[in-house]
This record gives structure tokens, C-alpha cells and sequence, in this order.
């Protein structure tokens, strides 16, 4: 939305747009989705929006939310610095700009709310995030991942090495993309004895976003390694297993050869009450996107009811069964009207997630 004089504004803050200095616009519905999960996440936060850029992202999170105490913006880009304190200026709000790397900065210095949104993977920067608070009893970590298409399989050997997890590139990738993101950062917060659990994640065109939240304590770390396993995939049938250890060679139900992958995690991917916050919040925010949040939110809310591991993509049942669904709506019937537990997924619009075992879907989806 354009403001006076060149501004944009987005959310509650105008901002000007600076020479050499990265603004994304496709990312506002992302920002207004995470803007919410700060204020939902309550206490007094010191934040760190720590690859800042024109700032928008951090003073966002420091002008919608009271929460927030204070605010750091950090960018090596010196033009990015002198941007985004311009543009803390303009919006009247008291903050740090500095110019240093992110990783320097994390060593030595700590707070309740870290903010990494680099350019692709995350994963280079989550040890120093991790040193930063070895100190905190408890804390918030918040993620952005744009290298979709090596957590999704489609770059098998970046996966292993960013990552290191064997990735899947089947229908529900994107759910395995984001725990394979999870296993990482549990694997590297884990001998700094911190927990890291997902307290939100979102999938959402080209990116991943995922918020943790951090407990310290040596058996909290333990317990989150324990929610580490691996997934079993048959690219036959489309049946899956989720477990700590691998044990399946060959599909119990068309001996196809299995496909494995992981580690990847294999908890819940947000905390429920902590949606139901941001979804209250909400409707109290006038985000030209408000109505697409709450239904994203109210989709959440209801598919964690069944959690479990992995969709069910009807496209892709119809197509090697040959079954017919005429909407949505009739598969979701289908399954309800048999007793079992049916929700639309926010991962993909043509994916439902049921607690029904995998042959009766089979065999109701593809008509026999």
C-alpha cells in the first residue's frame, strides 16, 4: 500500500524503500502471520531482528505488539542499516541499528526473540543462534526457510549436506520439509541443553516459516532427540509410517519398495493454544489480509485435532486408483460419515489429513 511522499506502508508502519536494499513484498502476508505469533507469544521480549534490511520486519514486531520491550536491527549491509534506522525514525520508534555479521553478534549477545530470515537456508546460522541463548531459561526462535526445493527433494544431495536428512519429494513434502527443518533444529540446539519444540509453522508458496519455542534443561533437550525418527514412504500406494527407527524394506500392502527419509521430526508442528491467540488477535488487527489469516489459523486449529504424520492428497489418490471426488467437501463427508477423524490441511488445498488406516482410504477413494 503506497503512502505519502514514496512511502509503502504495511501493517502499522510506513517505510521507504532504499537503493540496494532488499524489500520483499510478496513476503507481508508471512510478516503480518509472524507479527501475530510475537504478540501471542506474551512476557516482555528483547528482539533481534538480525538480517533487517529495510527493517520492516522488526519494527512490524515492535509497533503491533507491546510485548515487545526493545528492538535491535542488525545487517552487515551497511545501506541496510542506515535504511532501516531511517525508517525506525519516520515511524517514531526507539530501536538499535547496527552493522555487524549475524553470527558475530550472536555469540556475544543474547535475547528472548531471535528473528533469522536470510536469503535460502537457515541452517549455517542456528549454532551461534543456539550460543546466544545458553544463558535464557527460556526463549523464542523464529525461522525462514526459502530453499523449498532442497527440503522437498527435488536437490537430494543439498538436503543431506544442509540438512543432514534424507529428503521426500512426494505429495506431502512440504509437511516432511518442515520437519526435516525441525529435526535440524532440535539436533543443534540439543548439546547447548536447550529444547527446541514448534510452537508455529507455516507452509506457504515458496518459503517455510517456523517459530520455536526454547526451554533449558539437559532431560528437556533429551526429550526433544526423542521426538527424532523417520518416515517410510511407498511410492505404489502412497501408505507411510512414521517411526524412531526405520523397520519397513517393502510395502506391507503392495510390496512396493519403501522409500526412506529423515531424520525429521516427528511432534506437533505448532502449539494449538498459541494459534488460537494469534487468531484472536487477529481480529483485532486491520491486516488488509485478515480474513485469509483466520481461515489459515481456524485450518491449523482443527487439522492439529488429528495430528499424525502426513496428508493425503486426493489428485494424487484419484490418479493411481482411478477414483472420482467431486469437491472437497464429499471427501471430507466420506470419511466423517464412516466414524473416522477428517480435516482440510493448510500444506495443500487438495490434501486432507484423517486418522483412517491407510486401506480404507484406499479403498473409499478409489471407489472399490
Amino acid at each position: 500500500m503506497a503512502g505519502k511522499k514514496g512511502q509503502i506502508r504495511e501493517g502499522s508502519v510506513f517505510i521507504r524503500l532504499c537503493s540496494r536494499v532488499f524489500y520483499n513484498p510478496e513476503m507481508e502476508f508471512c510478516r503480518d502471520v509472524s507479527s501475530l505469533c510475537v504478540g501471542a507469544a506474551g512476557g516482555k521480549l528483547s528482539l533481534l531482528d538480525a538480517m533487517c534490511g529495510t527493517g520492516i520486519r522488526g519494527l512490524r514486531y515492535k509497533k503491533e505488539n507491546e510485548n515487545v520491550a526493545s528492538l535491535v536491527l542488525l545487517d552487515i549491509s551497511g545501506h541496510a542499516v542506515k535504511c532501516a534506522r531511517r525508517n525506525a525514525a519516520m515511524n517514531k520508534i526507539r530501536c538499535r541499528a547496527i552493522q555487524k555479521d549475524v553470527c558475530e553478534h550472536l555469540q556475544t549477545h543474547s535475547f528472548d526473540f531471535v528473528e533469522l530470515d536470510p536469503f535460502g537456508s537457515p541452517a549455517p546460522y542456528l549454532y551461534d543462534a543456539a550460543r546466544s541463548f545458553r544463558e535464557k531459561k527460556c526463549g523464542w526462535l523464529s525461522l525462514t526457510a526459502t530453499d523449498m526445493a532442497v527440503l522437498c527433494g527435488a536437490h537430494h544431495a543439498a538436503c543431506l549436506k544442509n540438512y543432514g536428512a534424507v529428503p521426500l519429494d512426494n505429495e506431502f513434502c512440504h509437511e516432511n520439509a518442515a520437519r526435516i527443518l525441525a529435526g535440524k533444529v532440535v539436533l543443534s540446539f540439543s548439546p547447548f541443553n536447550l529444547l527446541a519444540s514448534p510452537a508455529f509453522t507455516l507452509s506457504h508458496r515458496h518459503y517455510l516459516k517456523m517459530v520455536f519455542r526454547l526451554q533449558q534443561g539437559a532431560s528437556l533437550a533429551v526429550d526433544g532427540v526423542k521426538k527424532l525418527g523417520f518416515v517410510s514412504y511407498c511410492p505404489g500406494c502412497c501408505f507411510r509410517q512414521a517411526k524412531r527407527l526405520a523397520s519397513l524394506e517393502r510395502c506391507p500392502h503392495c510390496n512396493h519398495l519403501m522409500q526412506i527419509a529423515g531424520p525429521v521430526y516427528l511432534g506437533e508442528l505448532w502449539e494449538s493454544p498459541l494459534v488460537e491467540r494469534m487468531l484472536e488477535k487477529n481480529s483485532q488487527r486491520n491486516y488488509k489480509s485478515a480474513a485469509k489469516i483466520e481461515r489459515l489459523l481456524k485450518t491449523m486449529i482443527e487439522e492439529n485435532k488429528i495430528g499424525g504424520y502426513g496428508y493425503y492428497d486426493l489428485h494424487v489418490i484419484a490418479k493411481k486408483f482411478g477414483g472420482r471426488i467431486a469437491s472437497m467437501e464429499e471427501a471430507l463427508e466420506r470419511l466423517r460419515s464412516e466414524g473416522f477423524e477428517a480435516q482440510r490441511t493448510h500444506f495443500r488445498p487438495t490434501a486432507i489429513r484423517t486418522n483412517a488406516p491407510h486401506e480404507r482410504i484406499v479403498e473409499i477413494f478409489s471407489n472399490k
